[in-house]
């Protein structure tokens, strides 16, 4: 088994590489389902319905104005416009696995933090908006 650490993931969004600002992506699917259960049956039963997706993004903060993830980011929620987005869960190297989400990364949410006494930082909330396609590099 080939298991990777997590501080190899990346994140290309809208041809912007955030990798280096990220330090948490959390990218889930699901998928939709109607109860198809009926009085007596045994068993629970369901038709599918429509998949979907989510990206929770968390980072720390970079004010520069083309390639910074609040520039990136800011950029694709004002627009309104699903973008591209590439996501490296083990890193962008041979052998590990890439979902392209082409034309369907929708920034909903864009948040960010600034404490006393830390770091700023940011936060998104991205939804998928197409079926992403899985491969391998």
């Amino acid at each position: 088994m080939a298991f990777r650490h997590g501080k190899n993931a990346g994140l290309t969004l809208n041809t912007k590489d955030l990798s280096t600002f990220l330090t948490s992506m959390d990218a889930s699917w699901d998928l939709d389902t109607a109860d198809t259960t009926t009085f007596q049956a045994t068993w629970k039963s369901s038709l599918a319905g429509i998949p979907g997706g989510k990206i929770e993004l968390a980072g720390n903060y970079d004010p520069t104005a083309t390639t910074g993830p609040g520039a990136v980011l800011w950029s694709a929620f004002t627009g309104a416009v699903p973008v591209t987005g590439l996501v490296y869960p083990g890193g962008n190297v041979t052998g590990q696995a890439l979902w392209t989400i082409t034309s369907g990364c929708l920034v909903t949410a864009y948040s960010e933090s600034s404490p006393v006494g830390g770091i700023v930082t940011f936060k998104a909330s991205i939804d998928v908006v197409v079926l992403p396609v899985r491969s391998v590099i």
